[in-house]
């Protein structure tokens, strides 16, 4: 099949930037087991531990609420529009999201961990997780950043030079009007959707410990029913994450599909 221009500006065969980070870090000499303390990897699953601690320190009022679930839908939206779009390691995906960003999936990633900051109601942690964010995706994007260099030379070059790294500036932001140029629904696979089922699951959930923690916590044990006749709607936020937590569990599959590759 042949490239199209909705697919690239600079239509050029090679390594995309969303590849597998531990398996292309290990080729460019990156050792595993050497890994920092703080990574990539676990840094999402250390932001929730620490929300869910704060859920309990810390009240949410609802303009933070309402900002969270603003970001929650961004973040979905820009990880789900990047997954269609992105044509792994064939070409330099340079249309939809990468038209924004270098490096759209980060900043979904983004957005959605600041959503679980604002929901903790700790200002703390939101203030600090850029730093955090930095810390851990920076060693990934250099090496990434670096084999596209070598592979696709002054493409790459001309398109880093034209489109920001993780955050769009106020000149591509006008690419926003193409964002789901090439995008196809035959990349998403079932654990995409199973992801986005985790997030929500996790939002309602941290909600929940708000919810509750304003109804006295030392009422909930041993599961007191006149607690939750009470407290309906902390009842309601409980029953939603546990729904799309299970759900999320049947989505998932053991290995995703290999990715859609045009020639």
């Amino acid at each position: 099949m042949g490239k199209s221009a909705d697919v690239n500006k600079y239509p050029d065969n090679g390594l995309k930037e969303e590849m597998n980070g531990e398996k292309n870090g290990a080729k460019n000499g990156y050792d595993r087991n050497n890994r920092p303390l703080l990574n990539r990897s676990n840094l999402r699953d250390i932001i929730i531990v620490v929300c869910l601690i704060s859920a309990v320190l810390y009240d949410l009022d609802w303009v933070r609420l309402v900002l969270s679930g603003l970001l929650m839908i961004f973040g979905c939206f820009f990880h789900y529009v990047t997954k269609g779009v992105l044509i792994r390691n064939v070409v330099l995906c340079q249309a939809g999201t990468y038209s924004v960003v270098r490096h759209p999936y980060y900043m979904a990633n983004y957005l959605i961990d600041s959503s679980f900051c604002l929901l903790s109601g700790n200002v703390y942690l939101l203030l600090i997780y850029p730093f955090l964010f930095y810390w851990s995706y920076g060693p990934t994007i250099r090496k990434e950043e670096s084999t596209l260099a070598s592979l696709h030379n002054s493409a790459f070059l001309r398109y880093s030079l034209d489109v920001p790294q993780i955050f769009p500036d106020a000149y591509s932001i006008r690419s926003m009007k193409e964002v789901v140029s090439g995008f196809s629904t035959q990349r998403i696979t079932r654990n995409e959707i199973s992801r986005f089922m985790r997030f929500w699951a996790t939002g309602f959930f941290i909600v929940f410990i708000h919810t509750v923690k304003k109804g006295h916590l030392e009422k909930i044990w041993p599961l007191d029913p006149v607690f939750f006749h009470d407290h309906y709607r902390a009842l309601l936020l409980l029953l939603i994450a546990f729904v799309l937590f299970t759900a999320s569990l049947f989505f998932q599959c053991k290995k995703e599909p290999s990715a859609v590759k045009f020639e």
